[in-house]
């Protein structure tokens, strides 16, 4: 196997990370760099240890998705579910083995095989009362996805119809490569339906920029105009859904949005052509708010100057 080459690519979550701060953007896309190397040195392994941690939120969200995607599979594959009381069984069996795990610090010595939460490596005040609702929110999620109306078309799709679950896929900008990984996609008639699970409690968000970078892979990876996609945003916390159309999607705008956050990501390197990027040219967020979120706190100067209080 040749050498592992950090290629520069773009992502919304990636230019969520930047827009939150420059230099968590530089943990978690260059510092972290090589950190799965147990002969790294210790501070690119530190920053790769914590690069791997999920906050309680977004770990409900990965557990339910999980979930999502293994009933679309058997549900793809034999057009029937397993009951909702031996899925909610096994969602709560794992949640408490995530939770043991990271309670025990497991993910110290295998980061990507144990589940790691910001909430224990930083000794935070969550009370049994907060971690049991999220577990409850967890299986509300995926209650509700059992009565979800678009389920019947679900059920009734033949296997040639499912186009995607939950692969991770790219296309290109200006030759840039951007990933996109859907939740879910299929075929109906002449239409391309794609699904995005939410599991927050709120649905007031907006999310037309990754609803629109979707609808861009769709056309290019299937050959289709805007016209004949539909996106489906499903709030799984209260069973609501949201739809998107090329109509309601100013996808120009979306394209040019993307191309100013790849020249501001290229912008702060030191050498474009080589990906590098030096920790320096990286600023600090002045938001002190996205301090008491971030993985990389124990490492970042600005949090132990105290500047971040």
């Amino acid at each position: 196997m040749g050498l592992l080459r950090n290629e520069f690519s773009w992502s919304k979550s990636r230019n969520e990370t930047l827009q939150s701060c420059p230099r968590r953007y530089w943990f978690h896309y260059y510092g972290s760099w090589g950190g799965w190397d147990w002969q790294s040195d210790p501070r690119t392994r530190e920053i790769y240890v914590l690069k791997q941690l999920h906050n309680r939120f977004a770990w409900i969200g990965v557990k339910v998705h999980k979930v999502l995607e293994d009933l679309l599979n058997h549900l793809r594959k034999s057009k029937s579910l397993p009951t909702y009381q031996s899925v909610a069984e096994s969602l709560q069996n794992r949640l408490r083995q995530d939770y043991r795990d990271s309670r025990d610090a497991k993910y110290r010595l295998r980061p990507k095989r144990f589940m790691g939460l910001v909430e224990h490596e930083y000794q935070l005040p969550v009370n049994d009362e907060e971690w049991r609702a999220l577990a409850t929110q967890a299986q509300t999620c995926v209650e509700n996805f059992y009565h979800l109306p678009l389920l019947n078309q679900l059920k009734n799709l033949d296997s040639s119809e499912w186009l995607e679950l939950e692969e991770l896929n790219s296309f290109q900008i200006d030759g840039c490569k951007i990933w996109v990984s859907l939740d879910a996609c299929y075929r109906r008639d002449d239409q391309i339906i794609l699904l995005d699970w939410k599991t927050g409690k709120s649905d007031e968000a907006d999310h037309s920029l990754q609803m629109g970078i979707y609808a861009m892979y769709a056309s290019e990876k299937w050959g289709i105009k805007p016209d004949q996609i539909l996106l489906k945003e499903v709030f799984l916390a209260t069973g609501k859904t949201r739809e998107y159309d090329s109509k309601s999607l100013d996808l120009e705008g979306v394209q040019n949005y993307v191309k100013e956050s790849i020249q501001q990501m290229q912008n702060l390197l030191s050498r474009p052509e080589q990906n590098h990027a030096e920790e320096s040219n990286f600023n600090f967020t002045e938001d002190t708010t996205q301090c008491a979120q971030c993985n990389f706190r124990k490492l970042c100067p600005k949090w132990h100057s105290g500047d971040s209080e």
